[in-house]
């Protein structure tokens, strides 16, 4: 973390009204501090703010505050954002996506994180319910949890990756029990692969733009941000563009299964017809026989003829005839 030397400080009084959902004030040691009126933030206890940016009350206090830079203020309460990294003079904007996992449940629930982050202070927003919040309240409740904005910065991306990565393992062992039903030859519903498939293009599209994110925030010049925060930050990238060759792996994983059942599906219903076929091949003589035997010799021509009814059979294989040497000639046989 940054060593800094700067003494600027924000009296608490300026925020507390802001109704949070949670808020505190880093300790410097891990630990959280209840805030006051008579608290403030400095850069060796800095304070987070926590919001539901959907209450009006919120958004009436981030619409006032002269803490947030205008164009920050309108990203910090819009509904539909996606993933991105803002640099200002005071600080920077980031919203990151994660998800809520839920263990045996396809697809998980994605969650959007925004959160403007100064040397002193940080203001996040969010609507629903995210479970990275509540790991890094527990862990400040623990002593485990950050000590200054830079390392709330790194620790809050962790969780979020580890959400991800939790949800990534629950999908790819899901992966693995349909390709064992594949190998057993077992056809389960496409919908199954249709659930997994959807699961992965999601996690695919929440961490390709965050792995540039985290690059984008170690390569920026903040001074609050030190060498061993940056290589921190890469090493979270590193592993966001890990788990996305790991979801194109999978994705040809699921291409591979679909084709194991497709083919499995075209054998059986080969098989059938194939079954039918000598049903029918069985039966063909006796209802060829059924049929000749039942014939109207009186109706056919020259039924006053002797030879009538055995010129009536060569008629019938000459026609058996032909129609076997038209097979073969256009190779059907």
């Amino acid at each position: 973390m940054a060593n800094l030397d700067n003494t600027n400080s924000i009296p608490a009084s300026r925020f507390v009204s802001a109704e949070p959902v949670f808020s505190c004030q880093l300790d410097g040691k891990g630990k959280a501090i209840p805030l006051s009126n008579q608290s403030e933030a400095t850069i060796q206890q800095p304070c987070w703010i926590h919001l539901d940016f959907a209450k009006p009350e919120t958004i009436k206090w981030i619409r006032s505050t002269d803490l947030i830079p205008d164009l920050v203020k309108n990203e910090l309460i819009k509904p539909n954002q996606i993933s991105k990294e803002i640099r200002f003079d005071s600080g920077i904007l980031v919203v990151l996506k994660g998800v809520n996992y839920i263990p045996n449940e396809l697809p998980d629930p994605i969650v959007t994180f925004r959160f403007y982050i100064t040397d002193n202070l940080i203001i996040s927003t969010r609507h629903q319910q995210i479970d990275a919040i509540f790991q890094l309240k527990d862990n400040l409740e623990k002593g485990i949890g950050p000590v200054d904005v830079a390392d709330w910065l790194i620790q809050i991306s962790e969780l979020i990756s580890d959400q991800v990565n939790l949800s990534f393992d629950s999908v790819h062992n899901k992966i693995i029990k349909l390709e064992d039903l594949v190998l057993n030859q077992r056809i389960f519903s496409h919908k199954e692969i249709g659930r997994v498939r959807k699961q992965l293009i999601v996690l695919r599209r929440l961490l390709s733009p965050q792995r540039d994110i985290f690059v984008k925030i170690s390569t920026e010049r903040i001074s609050w941000i030190d060498d061993n925060d940056r290589q921190r930050l890469h090493d979270i990238s590193n592993q966001q563009n890990h788990y996305v060759s790991d979801i194109d792996s999978c994705l040809l994983r699921l291409a591979s299964i679909m084709e194991q059942i497709n083919s499995f599906l075209a054998e059986s219903t080969n098989k059938r017809i194939y079954l039918m076929s000598l049903f029918t091949i069985i039966f063909t003589p006796i209802t060829f026989l059924t049929s000749l035997l039942g014939v109207n010799l009186s109706g056919i021509p020259f039924n006053d003829q002797q030879w009538s009814f055995v010129g009536l059979v060569l008629v019938i294989l000459a026609i058996c005839l032909g129609s076997a040497i038209w097979l073969k000639f256009k190779k059907w046989w």
